[in-house]
């Protein structure tokens, strides 16, 4: 085994990479099946069925806004989503879904639903529980890991 196998085998971040990439070419897979992103699949999966606020897509996906600016757009000209300013508030967008948008939605829905189904179902529960509680911590730390960077910044 050389040195990178060694060290990716001991590394965190590396092993939730490789694991979400292999996740990512299956949803790709589908989404491409529609014309669309796993990108936009995860964006439809934030849109409620009333519209959501622009402002609420991007924190929800974990994303900067100039990067949903461009998927919005991809989004609006694909035909999934329509954008609608509020009566009393014009500076507030809402996000709507069209039926195209919310066929898409399903799909994703189902897809999510189908591989975390599979997922979990090759777990044993205390597994999965403990699972969750790592990935949890591995969010803390990495926030914590964020902060003191930012610290230093100053």
């Amino acid at each position: 085994m050389d040195n990178f196998s060694i060290l990716a085998e001991r590394v965190i971040a590396y092993q939730i990479k490789t694991a979400w990439h292999e996740m990512e070419k299956v949803y790709n897979k589908v989404a491409a099946e529609h014309d669309a992103s796993l990108s936009m699949g995860f964006a439809l999966l934030t849109i409620d069925e009333e519209g959501t606020p622009v402002t609420h897509i991007a924190p929800r996906m974990g994303m900067e806004p100039n990067s949903l600016s461009r998927l919005l757009r991809s989004m609006e000209t694909k035909g999934f989503i329509y954008r609608k300013k509020e009566a009393a508030d014009k500076r507030k967008v809402y996000i709507c879904l069209t039926e195209k948008g919310i066929h898409m939605r399903e799909v994703a829905i189902k897809m999510v639903f189908r591989l975390n189904k599979m997922i979990v179902g090759e777990i044993e529960n205390e597994k999965l529980q403990a699972f969750f509680e790592v990935i949890e911590q591995v969010k803390n730390s990495v926030a914590t890991m964020k902060k003191q960077l930012e610290e230093k910044a100053i």
